[in-house]
């Protein structure tokens, strides 16, 4: 059996309304899952830089032990050098491995050079580390502060929330595919989530436009869905709604419940 205009609507709104209750829970959690989803990237973010400075620490202190090793065998050379000193035959062999002895002392003073940049890196690379340290520490903290501030709000509101979902999967089921499709498709562009508006002193209680009084008779007479020339939103009138003159505001800025908060650290 074919399911009357009237019907559609009153399915409509039913499924708008729960929308509007789903909406005013989730607008208790404010911003809490934004702010935690920033402060895990944060912390992402962080725990990657250290992982970077703390690999570029260990490159430094590797090259500062392959300069020590290399001082190490230069000496060695330097060692031989001088006993080698004690059997030249000419100078030719003198000069041959003095020339030897002052290309590795060379060598010493470069490799020492280098490892006093090195360590110089190194303090700068571990300041940088201790303020990355303190900064994903503070992290970390707030995020376990709103966690469990998130994790009680949702504890609140759990059973109501999750009520609703099944009385709005019900709600849906009863609608077909068509309307299913437009009513998501202009809430999804309606900045409050109002999809399906009372008509409230003929005007549109979405935007506040005027309804031209034939298309309020049309709605009225519940042979079409009829839609806002203005906003586009689906229109119901007082019958469907049950919503009084006074009550526009009301219905097309669902009330939100203030966030409760949770002592400041």
């Amino acid at each position: 059996m074919d399911v009357t205009v009237e019907k559609k609507l009153q399915d409509l709104w039913k499924l708008q309304q729960i929308d509007n209750k789903l909406d005013e829970l989730r607008a208790v959690l404010g911003e809490l899952p934004m702010e935690v989803s920033d402060l895990e990237d944060d912390i992402a973010g962080l725990e990657t830089r250290l992982q970077h400075i703390q690999g570029e620490i260990a490159e430094y202190n590797a090259q500062i032990a392959a300069k020590k090793n290399a001082i190490k065998d230069f000496q060695s050379a330097i060692s031989k050098y001088d006993e080698q000193m004690n059997n030249i035959k000419n100078s030719r062999e003198y000069e041959a491995i003095d020339k030897e002895k002052e290309i590795a002392g060379l060598e010493i003073l470069s490799a020492e050079k280098k490892i006093k940049d090195f360590q110089r890196q190194i303090e700068m690379k571990n300041e940088v580390l201790e303020s990355t340290q303190r900064a994903l520490d503070s992290r970390r903290a707030d995020i376990d502060f709103k966690r469990k501030e998130l994790a009680e709000i949702e504890k609140e509101n759990e059973e109501e929330i999750n009520k609703l979902n099944k009385d709005r999967e019900n709600a849906a089921k009863k609608l077909d595919e068509r309307y299913n499709r437009a009513y998501h498709r202009i809430r999804e562009n309606m900045k409050n989530g109002v999809a399906v508006a009372a008509i409230v002193r003929g005007s549109c209680g979405g935007c506040f436009s005027k309804v031209p009084p034939q298309r309020h008779s049309d709605i009225r007479a519940h042979l079409k869905i009829t839609d806002c020339e203005h906003c586009g939103r689906i229109l119901v009138d007082q019958e469907i709604s049950g919503i009084a003159a006074f009550d526009a505001e009301k219905e097309a800025k669902p009330t939100r419940r203030k966030m409760r908060l949770t002592a400041t650290k």
